[in-house]
């Protein structure tokens, strides 16, 4: 059992038990610093996960346009058409260009999100007899 001569001879160091305000301070701080690098992390695989998807989508149209255009030659009549897939409407473009073979031509099929500039997908094929 402990008497009341004990703590008036023991010293500070003897006695302290817990952490400091600086050491709380300490692990604050390292938690808040993962805690933001997470949240950043999570961010870009949110945007990168919406940009996978734009992409693949505007694959797809591509490639749809594209055999369109192989089984059916004279099907498209503009080079650029509006399409609406999946609640976005989507811009395509189609061009062409000779090659060195007389009869087969190069084609480039474009896909843009409306309202943005550069493309999401660009397919290249050739079309021939």
């Amino acid at each position: 059992m402990c008497r009341p001569a004990d703590f008036l001879n023991s010293s500070p160091a003897d006695s302290q038990k817990g952490f400091t305000l600086i050491e709380v301070m300490v692990a604050l701080a390292v938690v808040a610093i993962a805690l933001a690098a997470l949240s950043r992390s999570m961010g870009l695989t949110v945007n990168n996960q919406t940009a996978l998807e734009e992409r693949i989508i505007a694959t797809w149209i591509a490639q749809d346009e594209l055999v369109k255009l192989q089984v059916l030659p004279d099907s498209r009549a503009e080079s650029k058409v509006e399409v609406t897939v999946l609640n976005r409407n989507w811009v395509t473009e189609f061009t062409t260009e000779p090659t060195l073979i007389a009869d087969i031509k190069k084609a480039s099929m474009s896909v843009t999100l409306e309202n943005q500039e550069t493309p999401s997908a660009t397919l290249v094929t050739v079309i021939g007899p």
